[in-house]
């Protein structure tokens, strides 16, 4: 489905190799400055890089921008300070590259609007949001160009920092939703600094360290001594009802 090889980005990410065969949730983790921002830039082609990144066959780093937004939707984690629009109208720009009309735009969107709770904040002037109610609208603003009954050719989702500002109800909402995109063919990669999170509802990992990938897998790979090599934690892990999750327990100083 995507199989990205040698890809790099000079001075910020090592030449990787990675391929994922089929839909899934993949969470992306590193310390901060680690090149996660510019890994899942770079594999949507708003960054140069080397390299291949190839989904279902097409090269996005070929693509012209038109072209690339047919196939992949991406949420930077910082957005362009935005217009005072109505948010109704924010999260409409997620189908301006479609060629869609409104008879196909409106389930969609009522679909979305639905999922993240967000009627009420629809004829508000997005400025004037709080930092977690304007993250929610842009999360449906993109997932709306990728929506596989509205774009049947998009595949590919990248997030950085999703859950960023998002309360705990609003976090498990939005889970839940990329769930249900992955379920209809979409492949999800988010960047999250919440291990546990990770561990509960991803499907795969893959870990960053300095511009390099050291670790890519099921999320079993995610262990102590992963966090204390990468991270400089201690940390315990415990069990409930068959799940796992770390508690951290200290630092371990720097050689």
């Amino acid at each position: 489905m995507l199989e990205v090889a040698n890809l790099s980005v000079h001075g910020r990410l090592a030449p990787l190799h990675w391929h994922c065969a089929a839909p899934g949730l993949i969470a992306l983790i590193g310390p901060n400055g680690s090149g996660k921002s510019t890994l899942l830039a770079a594999l949507a082609n708003l960054l140069p890089a080397q390299g291949q990144v190839r989904l279902q066959q097409h090269s996005l780093l070929e693509l012209d921008m038109h072209a690339a937004a047919q196939l992949r939707a991406m949420l930077p984690q910082r957005a362009q300070t935005p217009l005072p629009i109505a948010c109704h109208e924010v999260i409409r720009l997620g189908s301006s590259m479609l060629a869609v009309d409104e008879s196909q735009l409106r389930p969609v969107l009522t679909q979305l609007v639905t999922r993240l709770e967000l009627t009420p904040l629809l004829a508000r002037d997005f400025c004037h949001l709080s930092g977690g109610e304007q993250q929610r609208v842009l999360l449906a603003k993109t997932m709306l160009q990728i929506w596989p009954s509205l774009n049947p050719r998009g595949r590919l989702l990248l997030l950085d920092e999703p859950l960023a500002g998002l309360d705990w109800h609003h976090q498990l909402q939005l889970l839940q939703t990329l769930r249900e995109l992955v379920a209809l063919g979409v492949l999800v990669i988010f960047s999250v600094h919440d291990f546990n999170l990770a561990l509960a509802h991803a499907d795969g990992l893959l870990c960053l360290q300095e511009g390099q990938l050291v670790a890519q897998g099921p999320v079993s790979v995610l262990d102590a001594d992963l966090l204390a090599r990468v991270f400089q934690i201690r940390t315990e892990r415990l069990s409930h009802e068959g799940r796992s999750f770390f508690i951290p327990t200290g630092l371990i100083p720097s050689a």
